[in-house]
């Protein structure tokens, strides 16, 4: 299995969890999220999402795509 191939599939994960943006994420732009006791990657699930996710703020993880976490704001979950 080549590297292409696993970082082009996305999982859902079977739960729900909750981590903390540490850099803004935006439609446009990914950042960084603290979950898990790990710093991740991540961007919107929905790339038409017109919010921002500040640091500080909770955020819902739903899935990952290779290393970079799925995520939607508290307020849309």
């Amino acid at each position: 299995m080549s590297l292409t191939t696993l970082l082009g599939n996305s999982d859902l994960f079977p739960f729900k969890g909750t981590g903390k943006v540490e850099q803004t994420i935006t439609h446009s732009h990914s950042g960084r999220v603290y979950f898990q006791a790990t710093y991740w990657p991540a961007r919107f699930s929905d790339a038409a999402c017109q919010v921002k996710a500040v640091p500080g703020e909770s955020i819902k993880i739903v899935g990952r795509q290779g290393l970079t976490l799925l995520v939607t704001p508290t307020s849309q979950a």
